[in-house]
């Protein structure tokens, strides 16, 4: 059974539990997209890659994305297995460059296997002052300009990636993409915790129509694959509080879920 919430569920964040909502969340992502994919593209995880400067320089930085789509040993088709309409950016905008245009960077998996996108789902150990952050930081510069990056927040609390200029509106959660031929320039999907999750346009390379990756799904899949019901008490607050008219607004929503699962 899914969340009752329409978009993110603001009781999977915590603390505690966050490390297993990310990996599962990871994974759903992963399976999302290769159902979407065109023909020779597939999505990995939980693999280090390289990025090296074009042309080489011999300078290699070690990174390891959460979900990444390397480029194919074949070029296929290029045709879809699905296509589905995707949501519209909520706004777009420039980051700083912070390096040189003319200095390219790619990323590696191995030889003759380029990375295209870099997908990364942010923990808390992102958006908190630390060495974490500083190392999340210094691997998305890396990313920048070399790849497509796609950064997604479902955690409220804690400070946000950099968004660039002007910037989003303020919301609960945010979801940047970054195609490495159009950087600095980026498009963001803000939502409210009462909002759906968008579906979003992965870009995968350019010449390439973006693959859909629709959140919620991904979402409705984690919830019931962990059973993440199990441990939610939502009889109480979640761990992070709501603001004052999100909460009333949460407790209507549940009761009527309660009511519901009675009948």
């Amino acid at each position: 059974m899914p969340s009752p919430f329409p978009g993110m569920d603001p009781y999977l964040e915590t603390a505690a539990g966050w490390g297993g909502v990310h990996s599962a969340l990871i994974y759903a992502i992963q399976a999302e997209l290769n159902r979407h994919l065109p023909e020779g593209l597939r999505a990995k995880i939980d693999e280090y890659v390289y990025v090296q400067d074009q042309p080489d320089t011999g300078r290699r930085v070690k990174v390891k994305p959460d979900a990444f789509i390397p480029e194919a040993h074949t070029s296929g088709n290029g045709v879809a297995v699905a296509a589905r309409p995707t949501t519209e950016p909520t706004t777009r905008g420039r980051l700083p460059e912070g390096r040189k245009r003319r200095t390219r960077r790619v990323v590696v998996t191995g030889p003759g296997q380029r990375v295209l996108t870099a997908v990364e789902v942010m923990s808390f150990s992102n958006k908190l002052p630390g060495d974490d952050r500083d190392a999340y930081l210094r691997k998305r510069r890396e990313y920048l300009a070399s790849v497509d990056l796609v950064e997604i927040d479902l955690l409220r609390v804690g400070e946000r990636m950099p968004a660039g200029e002007p910037l989003p509106p303020p919301s609960d959660y945010l979801v940047l993409s970054c195609r490495a031929d159009r950087f600095p320039d980026v498009e963001t999907w803000t939502r409210t915790v009462r909002e759906p999750l968008p579906v979003l346009p992965v870009p995968i390379g350019p010449g390439r129509k973006p693959c859909p990756l629709d959140l919620r799904v991904c979402l409705d899949r984690l919830y019931d694959e962990t059973r993440a019901a199990v441990d939610i008490d939502y009889a109480e607050p979640p761990e992070f509080p709501l603001r004052a008219a999100d909460a009333e607004w949460a407790a209507d929503l549940l009761k009527k879920h309660a009511k519901k699962r009675k009948k």
